[in-house]
């Protein structure tokens, strides 16, 4: 993420709670997800940026509860709307949020090797948390509504022994069991992107080195590479010469001064192929040595 050195403006005012509907609960969202984008442009670090979007995300959640816990809802409909969207769209920013922190500060410094390492094996963490909560995962991936009367309304408590249930039975007027599940399988979506992203700046920044050196003539590599393209072998064909050359210059440390020179210095020989006939010899002798 790219900060500017600006003041960061003070995005961390409550707002009183009164008896919302889900209008209200829209346009709460709405104000906090702009002051989030806000934030990310006058933040002038990481540790600012993730602890003022957590105080946001907090102060928003604690005004849902109030108006919760004293004013209810007026059907079961909105209580399942609130539950299934409202809480666990804001509470899945808290979460990512603090993941972001945590992801971060134990982020290794140093080559991006290490730190790719790093970032695959949290992707790894996401993707397990996804699988244990497969079910869930699954309704919620494809928009089901057939089970939003047991997973979000109060009364339903998931009975598993799970992480996200032990705040849950705390304040049981305030949560269904598996709202805060949803919230953080949402949750590890973002972070998921966060993660890919990272990944690929890193590797965009690796060059790549190889310890392998051609030893032959570079008119054997020549066979080679022509008979990769002519093959249609490299991206179904779509690999020009010059790109499954430039490949084989990197990957075996060559350096091709004239490839289209070479291919007529190939067809000027009395044996054209002479590389790739000793290719297939060498290989059809190993084969038949074993089969003896």
């Amino acid at each position: 993420m790219q900060f500017r050195n600006s003041k960061s403006k003070d995005c961390g005012k409550i707002i009183e709670a009164t008896a919302m509907n889900n209008q209200s609960y829209n346009k709460t969202i709405t104000e906090l997800e702009e002051t989030l984008t806000q934030l990310k442009t006058d933040a002038q670090d990481f540790v600012e940026l993730t602890e003022k979007a957590m105080g946001l995300c907090d102060s928003v959640i604690s005004k849902f509860r109030i108006s919760v816990l004293k004013y209810g809802f007026s059907s079961e409909e909105e209580e399942i709307h609130f539950f299934k969207h409202v809480k666990p769209k804001v509470e899945s920013k808290f979460i990512f949020y603090t993941e972001l922190f945590i992801l971060e500060a134990h982020r290794p410094e140093g080559e991006c090797k290490a730190q790719v390492k790093y970032l695959q094996t949290e992707i790894a963490k996401l993707c397990t948390y996804q699988k244990n909560n497969q079910e869930l995962y699954q309704y919620f991936k494809r928009n089901k509504t057939d089970l939003d009367h047991i997973y979000f309304l109060r009364g339903n408590l998931d009975l598993r022994i799970h992480e996200d249930n032990i705040s849950c039975h705390s304040d049981p007027n305030f949560c269904t069991g598996y709202d805060r599940t949803l919230a953080r399988i949402m949750a590890n979506e973002q972070l998921k992107k966060y993660i890919s992203n990272e990944i690929k700046k890193l590797k965009g920044n690796q060059e790549f080195v190889s310890n392998l050196y051609w030893t032959n003539p570079n008119i054997d590599a020549l066979e080679i590479v022509y008979s990769l393209f002519l093959a249609n072998a490299i991206n179904n064909g779509k690999a020009s010469r010059i790109e499954i050359a430039r490949a084989f210059e990197k990957m075996f440390n060559i350096k091709f001064k004239d490839i289209y020179g070479t291919f007529k210095e190939m067809r000027g020989r009395s044996d054209q192929i002479s590389f790739l006939k000793h290719l297939i010899e060498v290989l059809q002798k190993r084969m038949d040595d074993m089969d003896e």
